[in-house]
């Protein structure tokens, strides 16, 4: 598949961009997608493309030349067998030059009610995938706008696991450790919040909510994140139950 040229590339808001789903989230999609692009300035014969991707599969759709406002309905995406965790990214091109003059990445969503499935409302969402390749039972995958803690497919269904004791009182605290080490390893974060999009943001204003502050840049991180994951532990409440658990010989 070609590549394009990312050089001086144009970032598209989300907020103009909007993909409805026809069906359900359980279901083979069917989108309709609307895209404001009146502000942008884009040459005329620049072409669009919508890149729905979930995990290792991905498609590349052609919407046509840029215009102000774009639409396409009954878009069928036929690769994926649902689109529980399916998000999309936007690209307008010069094919001549193979130029990516703009972008809009992890686009989601939206049911014809213009709701976000549960997983995608989650500040961490779920995905059961094959990490047999990597030898782990969970790992995080994160970006600078998306971290996605991912669960082998063979332990069962994404919903059991996340529901079991187990995954609660052990991989959800840790998963967050992870998760907050890296977002605070180079004092890099928008103590401003201007975007509210960006990983650091979102995590962040979620450790706020649940008690633990915001970190300044001389807080010890080390101490804030202890504090910050001893909140969140505290809030899921599955200490004692995990003690009386091993009580009762869950370990043997």
């Amino acid at each position: 598949m070609k590549r394009f040229n990312y050089t001086g590339r144009k970032k598209i808001l989300r907020d103009d961009v909007k993909i409805r789903l026809q069906g359900s989230f359980n279901q083979t999609p069917m989108v309709d997608a609307a895209l404001n692009l009146s502000d942008y300035e884009f040459p005329p014969k620049s072409c669009i493309f919508l890149e729905p991707q979930s995990k290792t599969r991905f498609m590349r759709i052609e919407l046509g030349e840029v215009a102000s406002s774009v639409r396409r309905n009954g878009i069928e995406l036929t690769e994926f067998d649902d689109a529980i965790d399916l998000d999309f990214r936007v690209k307008v091109v010069d094919t001549s030059k193979g130029l990516l003059l703009g972008i809009a990445e992890n686009v989601r969503a939206y049911s014809k009610d213009d709701q976000l499935n549960d997983n995608q409302k989650s500040i961490l969402p779920v995905s059961s995938v094959d990490l047999s390749s990597h030898g782990v039972l969970w790992r995080v995958v994160q970006d600078d706008v998306k971290a996605v803690l991912e669960i082998e497919r063979e332990l069962g269904s994404r919903d059991q696991v996340v529901r079991s004791l187990m995954f609660r009182a052990f991989v959800l605290p840790a998963a967050m450790r992870q998760i907050l080490v890296q977002l605070l390893s180079d004092d890099a974060w928008d103590s401003e919040f201007s975007d509210p999009h960006e990983l650091s943001t979102r995590w962040l204003l979620f450790a706020r909510q649940i008690g633990a502050g915001v970190p300044e840049k001389e807080t010890d991180k080390v101490e804030w994140i202890d504090n910050a994951v001893r909140i969140l532990a505290s809030r899921i409440g599955v200490r004692q139950e995990a003690i009386m658990a091993s009580v009762e010989g869950a370990w043997r």
